[in-house]
C-alpha cells in the first residue's frame, strides 16, 4: 500500500510541475524499479541451474521466444536510460552543474537514442518467428 502512494505521489509532483528534472526524475524511480523486478525474476530463472541440466533448459526455453526479446529490448532501454541519467545527475551534482542540467539531459538522450537504435537493429532478428528452433 505504501508503496503504490510513494508511485502517486512521484506521479501528482510530476504533473503538478512539468520540467525535465521532475520528468527524469519519475522515470529514473521507473526504471529503477524496473531493474530490480527483473533482477527477482532473473535469479529465478538462473537458479534453475541447481537443479541440473534439464531444469535450467525448460525454464530457458519459456523466455527463447519472441515476446522476450521485445523484453529484452526494454530491458536494455531502462538499464541505459538509469545509468545515463545517473552519470547526469552525478555530474551535476558533483561538479556544480545544476544550472546546466537540461544540456545533459540532451546529451544524454542523444546518447540513449544512438544505443537505442543499435539495440533494435541487433535484437531485431530474434524478434522473427524463425530465430528460435522449434517454434
Amino acid at each position: 500500500m505504501a508503496f503504490t502512494n510513494m508511485l502517486k505521489n512521484a506521479y501528482r509532483d510530476t504533473n503538478l510541475n512539468k520540467n525535465i528534472g521532475n520528468i527524469t526524475y519519475l522515470f529514473h524511480r521507473i526504471t529503477g524499479i524496473g531493474l530490480v523486478v527483473y533482477l527477482i525474476l532473473h535469479t529465478y530463472v538462473l537458479s534453475s541451474a541447481i537443479s541440473g541440466k534439464d531444469s535450467f533448459d525448460e525454464r530457458m526455453g519459456a523466455v527463447q521466444n519472441p515476446l522476450f526479446a521485445f523484453f529484452e529490448i526494454l530491458l536494455i532501454a531502462g538499464v541505459f536510460f538509469h545509468m545515463l541519467n545517473g552519470v547526469r545527475i552525478s555530474i551535476c551534482d558533483f561538479f556544480g552543474l545544476s544550472r546546466a542540467h537540461k544540456l545533459f539531459f540532451w546529451i544524454e538522450m542523444i546518447l540513449f537514442t544512438a544505443i537505442m537504435v543499435i539495440t533494435i537493429i541487433l535484437q531485431w532478428p530474434k524478434m522473427q518467428s524463425g530465430f528460435y528452433p522449434g517454434m
